[in-house]
């Protein structure tokens, strides 16, 4: 009997650490977020610096992991990147695997071809980019700004791509 129940702990564990709820966060219904069920494609139009959030190290306004983007397994995934940073500075944006300690610079995609053009050197304020991939790997990956030193600034949230999830959504920690 204890060896089961030990199982049974073990086996949630990681559920556990995915679960909404864990997360201690209120869902938000962004316009910048649409999506088609039937055909099973979210469109995100990310925007990096939206505005002077966290130094401007923010996507739509959030940085340092205070959003959480959550897609059904198997989904595609089109993002539109705008860069809104303030004066000339550059930013990107790459769906990387979730590390400790963050990357200083760049980032490996956890999806293939899930990253804006110039990567480490950004692409200046103004510029748009887009990209497609499709969620097949559950888990939790970092949006990542992929210029030197942004990322560790802050300029980082969650993609968090769920078998449990019938619809995309978003989430941000609540405010204290």
């Amino acid at each position: 009997m204890g060896k089961s129940w030990l199982v049974s702990v073990v086996c949630l564990g990681p559920l556990l650490v995915y679960s909404p709820a864990s997360l201690r966060a209120e869902e938000i219904r962004p316009d910048w977020m649409t999506f088609d069920v039937q055909k099973q494609v979210v469109r995100l139009r990310m925007v990096g610096s939206a505005d002077g959030s966290n130094g401007t190290m923010n996507f739509n306004g959030y940085g340092n992991g205070d959003m959480t983007v959550i897609v059904p397994f198997g989904w595609k995934v089109a993002v539109e990147f705008d860069n809104k940073g303030l004066g000339a500075l550059p930013h990107s944006l790459a769906v990387i695997n979730e590390v400790n300690p963050l990357p200083i610079e760049g980032g490996v995609p956890a999806f293939p071809r899930a990253l804006t053009r110039s990567l480490i050197p950004g692409m200046m304020a103004g510029s748009t980019d887009s990209f497609e991939f499709v969620g097949n790997k559950e888990g939790r990956f970092l949006l990542f700004c992929g210029v030197t030193g942004h990322g560790v600034a802050g300029m980082w949230d969650y993609l968090l791509v769920s078998k449990e999830a019938k619809a995309p959504s978003v989430q941000v920690k609540a405010k204290k």
